[in-house]
């Protein structure tokens, strides 16, 4: 493979950060050009010269270079990966505000409602910075994968849409959600996760089981599964949309209700469950710092390095993925792929943004079929057009594609659209240095 130049954003990303060094260095063992960008400099440097202990360790000729500064770093990128944060605590707490004042707290959500828009918005122009930047600095060809861990605000799927339809560039996105849901029905049925196969498929962050199966047996569990959730008094949510919809809803918790009407079992407002704190990424730096000083091959760095990777996610590898599209000889199967629909998912027409299992030959993306329940089509293929006009506001400023998504957006059913439309403007008002692309003209 010819010298490639990789930049990752969000570089001490907690879930998505170790597979990639790992694939990077360890498994394919990739020559290239690494640059680490991160908002905490600090991060940035010790995951660069951790990466370079790896290369060293394992024999990789590797350049290294970390910064604050995402546009430095962009100049003549090969794939450019984004796994950073977006969540603001300030942000958050001032949409909550708002939204509690004016009686919608139901509204308080991470990627659906009000809230979900508002966060999409926020996103959408740091994204379009980074598409008018890969346009002016990278070629044509330069791939763009974006990473979901599901916690950290990135609206995936309408990202994804966004730098594909309204920019051009190559993207594609990554989650973990099978993994998650995965490890969440291990526990609940009582079967080891490594002997539980599990596909979800749908939208990003509105995706659904669609096999459920023990490998021990070859039993699916599907049915068992419905029948014990619909029984339990802890999963009230996701038994009222099996019953609605015949699907069991995927992740670790039922986040479906946000791209959804509310009913009085949706909650209050959205809780966060990151599961990762601040001790979390000090931990991540005290391991990165004695690999670099130890190197991956003594005992000391070698258990740095064990820790480091067992605290990420083990099923997402973007790496992988882009030697898949570089070398058309290659191939990969990936359990979560947001990518333009070509029929995989039932119900959503093609070329909106869909996610489910993906297998990636001969340098092209074809989605592995991955039928949802006849119920939940119309309302997928909804959410998809939403979906479009969000992200197409929020990378353009139009106001007439955030108004046209609103009109048709299933989680503000219920709600007089005049009124969502000046509870919204009081919101971007109240956040505006975040929205300038809704604000140039101001």
């Amino acid at each position: 493979m010819d010298l490639r130049k990789i930049v990752i954003a969000g570089a001490g990303a907690y879930h998505f950060a170790p597979a990639i060094l790992e694939d990077l260095f360890v498994r394919f063992r990739m020559n290239c050009e690494v640059w680490c960008v991160d908002a905490d400099l600090d991060m940035a440097e010790l995951t660069a010269r951790g990466a370079q202990a790896l290369a060293r360790g394992f024999g990789t000729e590797a350049r290294f270079y970390y910064t604050t500064q995402l546009k430095k770093a962009v100049f003549g990128a090969d794939a450019v990966i984004v796994c950073a944060d977006f969540l603001s605590e300030s942000a958050w707490k001032s949409d909550y505000e708002m939204l509690d004042e004016v009686g919608l707290g139901k509204q308080v959500r991470l990627y659906g409602g009000l809230g979900g828009l508002m966060q999409t918005l926020r996103v959408g122009d740091f994204m379009a910075k980074l598409a008018e930047e890969m346009q002016e600095f990278c070629d044509p060809s330069a791939r763009l994968i974006l990473c979901d861990s599901s916690f950290g605000g990135m609206p995936l799927g309408r990202m994804c849409d966004a730098m594909s339809t309204m920019y051009g560039i190559p993207t594609l996105g990554i989650s973990g959600m099978s993994e998650y849901t995965q490890e969440k029905l291990g526990l609940y049925l009582e079967v080891p996760r490594e002997q539980l196969r599990v596909v979800t498929a749908g939208l990003s962050s509105f995706q659904w089981v669609t096999e459920l199966t023990d490998l021990r047996s070859g039993e699916s569990l599907i049915e068992r599964c419905k029948k014990e959730m619909q029984e339990d008094s802890r999963e009230e949510l996701a038994a009222q949309y099996i019953d609605f919809y015949d699907a069991i809803p995927a992740g670790t918790h039922c986040m479906q209700y946000e791209l959804l009407a509310d009913t009085p079992l949706s909650p209050r407002r959205t809780v966060i469950y990151s599961g990762v704190g601040a001790g979390d990424y000090e931990l991540r730096k005290r391991n990165l710092a004695l690999l670099t000083v130890h190197g991956p091959l003594t005992p000391k760095g070698a258990a740095a390095w064990s820790q480091i990777r067992t605290s990420g996610l083990n099923t997402v590898h973007p790496v992988e993925v882009l030697r898949a599209l570089w070398e058309p000889a290659r191939s990969c199967t990936v359990s979560n792929l947001c990518m333009p629909c070509d029929g995989a998912v039932s119900g959503v027409p093609v070329g909106r943004f869909v996610e489910g299992p993906a297998e990636i030959s001969g340098g092209q993306v074809r989605g592995i079929p991955a039928a949802i329940p006849v119920e939940l089509e119309d309302v997928c293929s909804q959410i998809s057009l939403c979906n479009r006009l969000y992200a197409e506001a929020a990378v353009s400023g139009n106001r007439d594609a955030l108004r046209e998504g609103m009109e048709i957006d299933p989680a503000l059913t219920g709600i007089d659209l005049l009124y969502a439309e000046d509870v919204l403007e009081r919101m971007m008002e109240r956040q505006k240095e975040a929205l300038p692309r809704f604000f140039e003209s101001a």
